[in-house]
């Protein structure tokens, strides 16, 4: 059986080397949140019944809540119920003080009932509960701004250390990145696993503080795999509060395949021809010109012995 093998092995050192270098997917740009525009209608009155509202004539104080994203763009129709002048402001100190300060929003004054005084401001991009209120009536017109918290962690990418395998063989594990992000604005901990088609690949749980990325990585033993084609997909659990759910889910570009044993052409034969690709690369070794990644059958950086072996020892089999 050896002298045969050695047969093999002369006759493919005489063929042409190939090179099929190992692409590897492109990573995905995480992309930035953006704060969510938001728009009230809000009627004031210092005459009975005083207060704020959304509706003209049913002011209370406080006034209704105005629950807006960090960072959003916050625009105002601005009415006055009882034809009285006034100063919309929002207090940015956690306790207020009832003094608009030049950096805190504050709008022109208005007095109609009928035509609004637009107001467009900036809302704090720091979550927390603020006060909003007349910067003339002062605490009599009051409300609570209440900046929340954007819950949004997703996945934003899925890749491999190489795209094909062989069922059956012992090889080592395939790594498997997944990339997740939080793209919201406070720190979040959710799991995040990868599957391939329906087999799990890997579940880990992460911390991520507002704003960051992390890779997520999975060792994928493939010896039990059966020939076939495999869709490659990651998913983050869902956050408390969280209502974007559309990142949560990631399908790989490219799909990863397990081929018959031995059968390194991908033709369902092991012959002549996949001898001669194992012969025509060995000794060579990761990221050296002309090695072949699908000849490196166990995945250990090296075409050697043992995968001309394996080929071997399977030579004439069919899927």
């Amino acid at each position: 059986m050896l002298s045969r093998l050695v047969r093999v092995f002369l006759l493919s050192a005489l063929l042409v080397f190939i090179y099929l270098p190992y692409l590897p997917l492109i990573p995905h740009i995480v992309p930035h949140s953006v704060a969510a525009a938001s728009s009230f209608t809000l009627y004031g009155s210092i005459l009975a019944p005083a207060g704020w509202s959304f509706t003209d004539g049913t002011e209370t104080n406080p006034g209704p809540d105005l629950v807006v994203s960090p960072g959003a763009s916050v625009t105002l129709s601005l009415f006055s119920s009882d034809t009285i002048t006034h100063r919309f402001c929002v207090d940015g100190e956690a306790t207020p003080d009832f003094i608009c300060q030049a950096a805190e929003p504050q709008s022109a004054n208005f007095a109609s009932p009928t035509t609004p005084l637009m107001f467009t401001f900036t809302a704090n991009s720091t979550a927390g509960s603020y006060t909003y209120w007349c910067s003339i009536h002062g605490s009599s017109m009051r409300g609570r701004f209440v900046v929340q918290p954007i819950h949004d962690v997703a996945v934003t990418g899925i890749t491999t250390s190489r795209n094909i395998a062989y069922s059956g063989v012992s090889a080592n594990p395939i790594q498997v990145n997944v990339t997740a992000a939080n793209l919201g604005s406070s720190t979040e901990s959710f799991f995040v696993s990868a599957k391939g088609n329906t087999t799990l690949i890997g579940n880990q749980s992460i911390t991520l503080v507002a704003g960051t990325t992390s890779i997520v990585s999975f060792n994928w033993p493939t010896i039990s795999l059966t020939r076939g084609v495999y869709i490659l997909k990651a998913n983050a659990t869902k956050v408390l509060g969280e209502t974007n759910m559309a990142n949560n889910f990631f399908t790989a570009a490219s799909s990863f395949i397990v081929r018959f044993h031995g059968d390194v052409n991908g033709d369902c034969r092991v012959d002549i021809v996949d001898l001669a690709t194992v012969g025509s690369t060995f000794g060579k070794v990761a990221g050296q010109q002309g090695y072949n990644t699908n000849a490196d059958l166990n995945n250990d950086g090296l075409i050697n012995i043992v995968d001309l072996v394996i080929v071997a020892v399977n030579f004439g089999q069919n899927c």
